[in-house]
């Protein structure tokens, strides 16, 4: 009778049958630990007694402290988030001086003045500014014709370069888009004070002149901004 040969596994999968069951046991166990809706448990089973957490040291489940939105019976009002006591200034805010009242408007008008360099760059952001915020009402060039106007939705306002606004002082521009005026509604939730100034500097540019001299807001010789009903300039073309 000839010897019978022995059976040799392979190496992998003999490992990859091992590692099945490491995977297969626990699984098994977990599943074993659902809820059976179908079963009745024992009332003796019963505990009032809160079992262990293994986090409850870290704080995770239950935090100490109180949530920033939840109730506090400390603290003023009942919450834990309290209102910014009086007279807070925000990081990064810059109050404004100035009242909205006649004598505010006024004050403006005589002492607050532009802080924004008077450049190319600074005058090319003022005018498309200028286009997106304002001309609906006052006119790409300031002529107090815009859209919403020839639809009859308001009546004109003044042009920038009519003797009612001709002289009106930077002061008193930034005021009125500060807080508005007349039908005019506040911009200072659209738009940053810097950005306030960018559109002044443009719109001196539409009051022209003042009394014989240059506008403040006049681009310089050799100034690449161009008037805001000038047509664009045309691509240049490229070659392949």
């Amino acid at each position: 009778m000839k010897p019978m040969k022995s059976i040799l596994i392979p190496n992998d999968l003999t490992k990859g049958f091992v590692a099945a069951c490491l995977y297969a046991v626990p699984v098994l166990g977990l599943m074993s630990c659902g809820q059976n809706p179908t079963r009745e448990y024992d009332p003796s089973q019963k505990h009032e007694t809160p079992r262990i957490e293994y986090t409850a040291d870290m704080d995770m489940y239950r935090s100490p402290s109180y949530e920033t939105y939840s109730e506090n019976p400390i603290l003023p009002e009942g919450m834990t988030a309290q209102r910014p006591a009086p007279g807070a200034i925000a990081r990064g805010h810059i109050p404004y001086a100035y009242p909205n009242t006649t004598e505010g408007y006024e004050m403006a008008g005589q002492y607050l003045k532009n802080p924004v360099p008077l450049t190319d760059e600074n005058l090319a952001e003022g005018k498309e500014l200028f286009l997106k915020f304002c001309s609906h009402c006052h006119g790409k060039n300031g002529k107090g014709d815009g859209t919403m106007i020839q639809n009859d939705k308001f009546p004109p306002p003044p042009a920038f370069d009519s003797p009612a606004l001709k002289n009106l002082p930077e002061g008193k521009m930034f005021h009125t888009i500060t807080y508005g005026k007349n039908l005019m509604g506040s911009h200072a939730s659209q738009l940053e004070p810097e950005q306030r100034w960018k559109i002044i500097h443009f719109i001196q540019t539409l009051q022209g002149p003042k009394d014989g001299t240059a506008a403040a807001g006049t681009p310089a010789e050799g100034s690449d901004v161009a008037p805001a009903d000038a047509a664009p300039a045309a691509a240049p073309t490229t070659g392949k």
